[in-house]
């Protein structure tokens, strides 16, 4: 199950760094949801704060992490 979890959310990740990197700037679409808008409101605000190639960056290593972590977890210390 955990697989499945990191996996989305890795994949989740990934698919943001890419629009980072692109420069798709998701804040132009506008969402019913409360969450969706915040986490869209989040995502423009990094954009515009540190820029498309940082956001990126930030995104990948997020995604790079949690897969480590997943990993790491299952290895017995």
């Amino acid at each position: 199950m955990k697989w499945i979890a990191a996996g989305f959310v890795a994949l989740v990740l990934a698919v943001l760094s890419f629009n980072a990197f692109i420069a798709n700037d998701l804040s132009r679409q506008s969402s019913g949801n409360r969450l969706i808008a915040m986490l869209t409101d989040l995502y423009g605000w990094l954009l515009g704060s540190i820029g498309a190639i940082p956001t990126g960056i930030l995104f990948a290593v997020c995604a790079v992490g949690i897969i480590v972590l997943a990993v790491r977890d299952g290895k017995a210390t």
